[in-house]
């Protein structure tokens, strides 16, 4: 038992020093404007992201910030004969630099890592399965502009570039996504 209490007094003690050293954390929540690069007549798709942002301050400039997401990503394509949309969700966890210019505006660059969790595709309103069609992992470069409010508050628009192919079936195809949010740091 004494074993227990001094475990957690210095759990309580380290995490008073990681926060005195520049921790913080929140909620974001935005939405999202996905499409394929590779495909001619691809167009925009709407969805949204969700979830959690950590970040450490380097210094009074720089901070280095990762995220935890639920992002909605795809593509549609309306054709003469036929109109289809491929919604590709993705657990994601960008990683990413972010320097300040002036006050709280700052710009962003760094790299997403994401896994596909589910796919969905409508062909003329019919759902066709497509699973195992696309790659599970997909790297992304991305950057982006941000203002930090000091009550909290945070603003974002990042765009994102895939790196890898969206499929094991097309070498010239990579995901690319206009991504804007909001967040609360704690």
């Amino acid at each position: 038992m004494k074993k227990l209490l001094l475990l957690c007094a210095a759990a309580m003690l380290s995490l008073g020093t990681i926060s005195a050293q520049g921790w913080a954390w929140g909620p974001k929540v935005g939405a999202t404007l996905a499409t394929v690069n590779g495909i001619p007549d691809a167009k925009l798709l709407p969805g949204v992201s969700a979830g959690l942002f950590f970040e450490s301050v380097a210094c009074s400039w720089f901070v280095i910030e990762s995220d935890l997401l639920f992002s909605m990503q795809g593509f549609k394509v309306d054709g003469n004969e036929s109109d289809a949309s491929v919604r590709l969700n993705y657990i994601s966890m960008p990683i990413l630099g972010k320097y300040y210019l002036i006050d709280g505006l700052n710009l962003q660059m760094g790299a997403s890592f994401d896994y596909l969790v589910h796919t969905g595709a409508k062909v003329n309103d019919a759902e066709v399965d497509m699973d195992g069609q696309f790659n599970k992992f997909n790297i992304q470069l991305l950057a982006g502009l941000a203002y930090d409010f000091d009550f909290g508050m945070v603003l974002e628009g990042r765009y994102r570039y895939g790196l890898t192919p969206l499929s094991p079936e097309t070498e010239d195809v990579y995901s690319g996504m206009l991504q804007i949010s909001v967040g609360w740091r704690f």
